[in-house]
């Protein structure tokens, strides 16, 4: 790891007519969209209130490619690298230096193959809002389930823990309002 460095890009940080692209190792946050995202978050923002209902999908920024900026997430076909136009995403993505430090290529590479033969946890979405009905009702939290399978939450979370610095207790279900709560607080 070297140098330090701070930076959160958000759309309204973006001069009209330039969009900065993320460095690599950034946290990305995609803006909430279709019909799943839209119901699950109608329900987190019952218990989330000061989420402003903007983001929702998570990656992590890979590294500069002629035609994009590959990502890794945790999609449907699992853990994946994919390619993204950033120009298209102009107004749908924001991105934040979670780390203290930049990686080096060879920690990201490591991570990256280490976590790409995982699938992608469907069962964590039900098993969230349970734990917030619970731990609303009841005061009490449910246990998380740790496997090797990620949502895209999780996939982000957990590359923070491995990379030294996590963003909350393994124990808690990682939700994209719990980031975005600890990137406004630091």
């Amino acid at each position: 790891m070297t140098a330090k460095r701070k930076r959160v890009t958000t759309n309204s940080t973006v001069a009209i007519g330039t969009w900065p692209t993320p460095e690599r190792g950034d946290i990305l946050v995609f803006r909430r969209k279709g019909f799943v995202s839209g119901v699950l978050g109608w329900i987190l923002k019952r218990f989330e209130r000061s989420w402003d209902g903007w983001g929702w999908h998570m990656a992590i920024a890979w590294k500069k490619g002629l035609f994009g900026y590959w990502i890794l997430e945790a999609a449907a076909e699992g853990v994946r690298v994919n390619l993204i136009d950033m120009s298209m995403f102009k107004d749908d993505i924001r991105f934040y230096n979670w780390l203290d430090e930049q990686l080096s290529d060879e920690a990201l590479e490591e991570f990256m193959v280490d976590n790409l033969k995982y699938g992608y946890d469907v069962a964590v979405y039900p098993l969230t809002m349970l734990q917030y009905l619970i731990f609303h009702f009841f005061n009490h939290r449910i246990p998380r389930l740790l496997n090797n399978r990620y949502t895209c939450w999780e996939l982000a979370f957990w590359y923070a823990r491995v990379m030294g610095k996590p963003i909350q207790s393994i124990h808690k279900y990682p939700m994209v309002t719990d980031f975005l709560k600890e990137v406004k607080r630091t």
